[in-house]
């Protein structure tokens, strides 16, 4: 099964692109930052054929990413890309002098809910819906259907067992299209039982998926394209027991990131709350992240003005890129919690730039607390990355602490491969170090760069 979209005609279409799945076409749109398409497939119904005709030029040279999933392409004798899916992935397909065409199938919807149920926001397909601010109460659901476009920004606060879902795309620019606008696409606030799965989620002014002191949330198959900085893709916010996975986050910040703080903002009074709840259980799998200047792929931090950050796990990523000055694995205590027993496993980093590891205990105009604050109990495992030539000597790692009595500290990096050979010292990750200790280099067999899933 194949299912398509159609989007309204004032939409933004893709002057590069044509993509057909199965003989099918597919509408492909436009960011300022990348191309995209959805679409569903039944992958229990066999492989697909996936069709990318430039409509502008040559195809010569491409890469169908992540490079885990190992998809084999052929340029025709009439100079499309081909290539065959067997199952519901997420790509970016990169052809030289062309921005990225990320092509995103879908599982097929399950108990899909109903426009007449009177506890559904239901908003159909082919039509574009500025609803400025809308407020969820609770037990409501808001749809999107595919080929449908919300603009807008979507919150709640103290309501309980919410869902947005749906193939259509959450557009944030109704807000503006500039980081000063600072709107957050979806905030929740004090709610509990949230599901946000399924959606698009394009030009935002700020964050764009932040649960802030809740509990219970599911984050899966969203997808994401932030452009400005600050576009920050999920912000986990004082909140515990927290699933995000199967999920394409490209932001101009961070992708994913664990913070606690008293949240202000003078532009919109109804984003200002005290979120200061400890973070803890807190699991980020299966996911595909590409960060453009601003920001880290996975970050603890900056802001975490509370006792204790603890039980999160980064599980299975594919990182494509860190472009700008960020980090891939990166932890920035400054405040005063304690933050312990992290875990980063089965990570696979095609490009970095900067930094690849950044944990530090300091202060910076984000800081609240006067008291600063711990990082220990660390542990990097199975990490594979796909060093270039370019990286060498420029890469960096950072490890520091405040002072004495805080400190970064027991450190486990077990099985950290360059290009898939594991490292045999720290100082192949360039590591500088400052009020740190028990940094332990365990060596293992060579992961495999083949996605898990």
């Amino acid at each position: 099964m194949i299912q398509t979209f159609t989007h309204p005609r004032s939409c933004d279409f893709s002057p590069e692109f044509a993509l057909f799945v199965n003989g099918h076409p597919v509408e492909v749109l436009r960011t300022d930052a990348a191309d995209f398409a959805n679409f569903v497939y039944d992958a229990t119904q066999g492989p697909i054929e996936v069709v990318v005709r430039r409509l502008t030029g040559e195809i010569p040279r491409y890469a169908l990413r992540p490079l885990s999933l190992e998809l084999q392409g052929e340029l025709r004798e009439d100079g499309a890309l081909v290539f065959e899916m067997a199952a519901a992935h997420k790509l970016s397909v990169e052809i030289d002098g062309c921005r990225p065409l990320y092509v995103w199938a879908n599982p097929p919807e399950v108990d899909v809910p109903s426009e007449d149920d009177p506890d559904v926001l239901y908003f159909k397909s082919g039509q574009i819906y500025e609803v400025g601010r809308l407020e969820m109460h609770a037990g409501q659901t808001l749809y999107i259907e595919g080929g449908a476009v919300l603009k807008g920004r979507v919150s709640a606060k103290n309501a309980d067992n919410l869902t947005i879902r749906g193939f259509g795309i959450f557009d944030g620019s109704y807000f503006g299209t500039k980081f000063q606008d600072g709107a957050k696409s979806i905030f929740f606030e004090r709610c509990k039982n949230v599901v946000v799965r399924d959606i698009t989620m394009i030009r935002p002014s700020a964050w764009m998926i932040v649960p802030g002191a809740c509990e219970r949330v599911e984050v899966a198959n969203v997808k994401q394209i932030g452009e400005v900085v600050c576009s920050d893709g999920i912000d986990i916010v004082g909140s515990k027991h927290v699933h995000v996975h199967d999920c394409f986050l490209h932001n101009n910040d961070d992708c994913v990131v664990i913070k606690a703080f008293s949240m202000k903002n003078r532009k919109h009074a109804d984003f200002s709350a005290d979120l200061r709840i400890s973070p803890e259980d807190i699991l980020i799998e299966n996911c595909t992240l590409a960060n453009d200047p601003a920001g880290n792929a996975m970050e603890i931090g900056h802001e975490l003005s509370v006792d204790r950050v603890s039980g999160v796990t980064f599980r299975n990523i594919d990182v494509l890129s860190v472009h700008g000055q960020g980090a891939v694995f990166s932890i920035h205590n400054n405040d005063r919690a304690v933050v312990e027993d992290i875990l980063f496993e089965d990570i696979r980093i095609e490009h970095c730039w900067d930094k690849f590891i950044d944990f530090r205990v300091s202060r910076s105009r984000f800081s609240s607390d006067n008291e600063r604050g711990h990082i220990r109990n660390v542990t990097l495992r199975d990490i594979n990355w796909l060093r270039g030539d370019n990286n060498e000597g420029y890469t960096v790692s950072l490890m520091g602490g405040w002072d004495e009595d805080h400190r970064v500290e027991d450190i486990r990096l077990e099985n950290i491969c360059i290009n898939g050979q594991p490292i045999e010292h720290v100082d192949e990750l360039e590591i500088t170090t400052r009020y740190a200790q028990g940094i332990r280099l365990v060596e293992r067999s060579a992961p495999s760069l083949v996605n898990s899933q």
